[in-house]
């Protein structure tokens, strides 16, 4: 059974008292986490993998998230990155309504943005013009300082605001509650991490259940409380997310990438390929390669 390990409530320090943290990091923090401050994240080189409360998605250099408060997640980096020469893999910025102030929020002026922060407690990506506005704002914030960085950061909660309903998808689903304590969010990383080491091969319940020492039938029902979903589903949608970034990245065949997502059957991997991403396998790896010319 693999180590304990204490990876659950992530306590964001802001000694400065400050509205919010901003910061650039050379990597990403793979441990399934949690804390009270609103997350708006975009990653600048990395790919791979994100699960964010029950949703499972990708990420790639461009993507932009924003993550509410107290909604466990993490990210499965596929990049390695470069030791000699380390550069921002993401840009990360941090904040909550407690921290902006009931003050300043309560302003007029304000409305916009405290309804939104109320409305991302279910998270959400950003695409198109809003995701290009947001992502060069972060940017510029590098470089600024004070009311300048400051100025920008209501900017950009402003640009996530007013965001048409093709620019974002919400990612976390009503039902999703999961019971949030140090005890159950260490478990489900500790199954998590064995999931992804054993990602390629054959995964059982019952040998995922002895993982955190729970019958099959105890913890099929603790994990579906949780994440949100049934275990079975949980590895099915890892397994297709690391074969649509195998898809995007590699010239291997379909039949390959079948193999080396724990596959054995090519029908059934095509099926549940196309159940979840509702295109095939090459046709998915076709449209990706037309919207990267």
């Amino acid at each position: 059974m693999e180590k304990r390990q204490r990876l659950v409530r992530e306590l964001i320090p802001n000694d400065k008292g400050e509205t919010f943290v901003y910061k650039q990091e050379t990597s990403i923090w793979p441990a399934w986490h949690y804390h009270e401050e609103i997350d708006i994240l975009l990653f600048l080189q990395s790919s791979g993998q994100h699960i964010t409360g029950d949703y499972i998605g990708e990420f790639n250099p461009g993507t932009l998230l924003v993550n509410g408060p107290n909604v466990p997640h993490c990210f499965t980096s596929n990049t390695v990155p470069d030791v000699r020469a380390p550069e921002a893999a993401i840009i990360v910025i941090q904040f909550s309504a407690k921290s902006i102030g009931d003050d300043l929020l309560s302003k007029p002026e304000m409305s916009l943005i405290q309804d939104y922060l109320h409305s991302t407690t279910r998270s959400f990506e950003y695409f198109g013009e809003t995701r290009s506005k947001a992502a060069s704002i972060m940017m510029a914030m590098e470089d600024s300082q004070n009311m300048e960085r400051f100025s920008l950061f209501l900017k950009l909660l402003e640009t996530l605001a007013l965001a048409p309903d093709q620019d974002k998808q919400r990612l976390v689903s009503d039902f999703y509650s999961p019971v949030l304590n140090d005890a159950n969010v260490n478990r489900i990383e500790i199954v998590r991490r064995w999931v992804q080491k054993n990602l390629y091969q054959k995964i059982s319940l019952t040998e995922a259940a002895s993982q955190i020492q729970m019958s099959a039938k105890t913890f099929s029902y603790f994990f579906k409380k949780n994440t949100g979903k049934p275990f079975v589903q949980y590895v099915k949608e890892l397994r297709i997310g690391l074969a649509s970034q195998k898809l995007i990245q590699r010239d291997s065949s379909v039949l390959e990438i079948c193999y080396d997502c724990g596959y054995n059957n090519l029908s059934n991997f095509n099926r549940q390929f196309l159940e979840l991403k509702k295109v095939t396998p090459s046709e998915f790896r076709k449209r990706f390669k037309k919207l990267s010319i």
